[in-house]
């Protein structure tokens, strides 16, 4: 009895770290990281003027009336003046 619950909690812990393994093991298939233009994580004015351009959109998306693609046009226009033009590929 003692013995079969050692084995089902050693194989329960090799469950649960098996996937952290074939994750760290697959890191190479992953594709690489392309170069980023637009860093909204600061608070520039590249980042303040992109999160303008957001904080409209979803204002305005759930409008009753909202014209869903005038609004994907203005943002594009709006991040593309920021100089973010692939915030606003969803």
């Amino acid at each position: 009895m003692k013995m079969n619950v050692l084995v089902a909690a050693a194989l329960m812990f090799g469950g649960m770290i098996a996937p952290g393994f074939a994750f760290d093991g697959a890191a190479g298939l992953r594709s690489p990281v392309t170069k980023v233009t637009c860093d909204t994580r600061n608070e520039d004015a590249q980042a303040v003027c992109a999160m303008k351009c957001e904080d409209n959109f979803v204002r305005h998306k759930n409008d009753n009336m909202a014209d869903h693609t005038a609004l994907a046009a203005d943002r594009l226009a709006c991040d593309t003046k920021c100089g973010c033009p692939e915030n606003s590929k969803q």
